[in-house]
């Protein structure tokens, strides 16, 4: 109904804004969900007014691309989950090493123990190109050996999530 981009680009950009803040608005009356959703607008608008989503070339740009999205993809959660905007500004000081950090009660070996760091290391090796490459063989056994290893994948996250303490659905906050 905005026109969508076949009318001028300062109208797109409008119109983005606009679709993002209510995608923010959609999310619930805290003001940590419309600074959420004009994070990811700001961000879109920047990447089309710069052409950086249409970048490519070496690896030192599909790296730099990878980093900046899981940043921007992070940085945004941390908004969405958070109780106040106060709370989402000292959470990511924390995050960058800026502030006072004595409130800590927990080490990091408190968090993460051998489930989380092989769970950590499949996601790495699941998020570069060899995977894909791996993904497209075509034999009877690599088929296979690859419908196995995402079922026992599965299977593992589903026991993990089962297996946790009490997490209230996040819609449920409200």
């Amino acid at each position: 109904p905005l026109g969508g981009n076949r009318i001028s680009p300062k109208r797109t950009y409008i119109n983005l804004f606009i679709v993002f803040l209510a995608t923010g608005i959609w999310h619930g009356a805290e003001w940590t969900f419309i600074v959420w959703g004009l994070w990811h607008g700001f961000f879109i608008i920047l990447e089309k007014l710069t052409g950086w989503h249409k970048k490519e070339g070496c690896w030192k740009i599909s790296f730099t691309q990878h980093i900046y999205t899981i940043l921007v993809f992070i940085f945004g959660w941390v908004l969405f989950r958070a109780e106040n905007i106060s709370y989402a500004i000292q959470y990511l000081g924390k995050m960058l090493f800026i502030g006072e950090t004595q409130n800590i009660k927990y080490y990091i070996g408190y968090y993460i123990d051998n489930i989380e760091i092989i769970t950590f290391i499949v996601a790495i090796l699941c998020s570069v190109p060899l995977f894909k490459s791996i993904l497209n063989i075509k034999n009877k056994f690599g088929v296979l050996a690859i419908n196995i290893y995402l079922i026992v994948l599965f299977a593992l996250s589903v026991s993990c999530i089962a297996s946790d303490t009490y997490n209230p659905f996040i819609y449920f906050r409200f």
